[in-house]
């Protein structure tokens, strides 16, 4: 055996010039797509991470149905009992209890609806850094009884810090919802959509202001970035009453990012075929001409009692052998170069980086440092070797020594 290996290994060096073209292609094509890839994947982490860290949260409880029909109706009781609970899930950090409601905003003659939500800023920093994003005043204190507001809603209603803002909805189960409180903050939610329409209670006041006492409509679980989502859904799915809870991921709640991440995702996937189609043909080139060259040998081998098996095996090595070499190579040396750039991410310039603050993302691209990659990229180069190595196997089965050594 270790005879047979010795002259797979010497056979790919007969011809230095072509193994080394080969060897060199399948490193760049190795390379190329685990930096394409670790970049891709990497974006769309932070994306994600951006999205989830900035409100939803990876999972929310509610009550059953309350998706479907968001009404402060379909709120439930939070207490000390349901909250152990979830923390006892191995992965969960934290419980953030919001309360979710809908109501008129009116000062003077300007009235608009906006989103109400109710909430425990002690817990919710460790989520969002709420700090970073008041552009004026202050946070409230759990007790407070003031307000913060979206900044571009606070510029439509042309509200400062210490002014007063009227509210009037219906509360819970058809009580009247109606108070004026002063603003404490303005805060810039780095989203379009929510800087127009939010308004920030302090969760107890929030409360108080739809007559729901101790009622939450949402419960943002916290996790910590080693734990796989599905594991804690799977886990709080067995500890808790479906027929009284929903549970629903990052991916249920905001489904038009994820299609969006998924059609971006086929683009790249598309490409990296497209480049592993090229170097596929390249590895069976070179396969076809190490046979073909070789039949008057292989004949001669045949015929002095070399079985066909231990032909078979000598010529699926040098194929192994040579897209092994180059994707150890690339793997090894375009390890670092990732890695530093998911320490020191690629930084968007110009508008477009602009464009992306302005929406709540960073405009960096950490690149992903998530091993499979590497794996998932050497595996398909070790199939594509295999599915090239058929081609001696066929032609060893079939070949007939006398005929063979007549081809010299």
């Amino acid at each position: 055996m270790n005879l047979i290996f010795k002259l797979a290994w010497r056979n790919i060096w007969r011809n230095k010039k072509r193994s080394i073209i080969t060897i060199v292609s399948v490193f760049i094509a190795v390379a190329l797509a685990i930096f394409t890839r670790t970049m891709q994947l990497g974006a769309y982490d932070n994306m994600i991470k951006n999205i989830v860290n900035s409100y939803t949260g990876y999972i929310q409880i509610h009550k059953k149905g309350y998706w479907d029909e968001q009404t402060i109706n379909n709120a439930f009781e939070y207490d000390k009992k349901l909250e152990t609970t979830i923390k006892s899930v191995d992965g969960v950090e934290e419980v953030i209890p919001r309360l979710q409601t809908f109501a008129l905003m009116s000062t003077g003659t300007l009235t608009k609806g906006v989103m109400i939500q109710g909430i425990d800023l002690k817990k919710e920093n460790m989520l969002i850094d709420w700090n970073s994003r008041v552009v004026k005043g202050k946070l409230f204190s759990n007790n407070d009884t003031s307000v913060i507001l979206a900044k571009d809603l606070a510029e439509f209603f042309k509200k400062k810090v210490g002014d007063t803002v009227v509210f009037i909805g219906q509360g819970y189960h058809g009580m009247t919802a109606a108070g004026k409180y002063p603003v404490s903050g303005i805060i810039n939610m780095k989203n379009p959509k929510l800087n127009r329409s939010l308004v920030f209670f302090p969760i107890k006041l929030a409360q108080n202001f739809n007559s729901a006492d101790n009622l939450i409509t949402h419960l943002v679980l916290v996790k910590d970035e080693k734990t796989e989502m599905s594991n804690i859904i799977h886990i709080l799915k067995n500890k808790l009453d479906l027929s009284k809870y929903e549970i629903m991921d990052w991916e249920q709640m905001l489904p038009e990012v994820k299609e969006t991440i998924q059609v971006d995702n086929v683009g790249g996937i598309l490409m990296i075929a497209i480049l592993y189609m090229i170097i596929s043909f390249g590895i069976l080139g070179t396969v076809l001409m190490m046979t073909e060259e070789r039949i008057f040998e292989l004949g001669v081998m045949l015929a002095i009692g070399t079985k066909k098996g231990k032909l078979i095996l000598m010529l699926v090595l040098e194929s192994i052998f040579l897209s092994l070499t180059g994707v150890i190579a690339g793997a090894i040396a375009i390890a670092p170069i990732v890695y530093y750039f998911h320490v020191n991410p690629l930084v968007v310039p110009g508008p477009k980086g602009d464009a992306l603050k302005e929406f709540g993302f960073e405009p960096v691209i950490p690149f992903s440092t998530d091993w499979t990659i590497f794996t998932t990229h050497a595996t398909i180069i070790f199939v594509v070797a295999l599915i090239a190595a058929l081609y001696p196997i066929f032609k060893i089965i079939k070949l007939q020594p006398v005929e063979a050594m007549k081809k010299i």
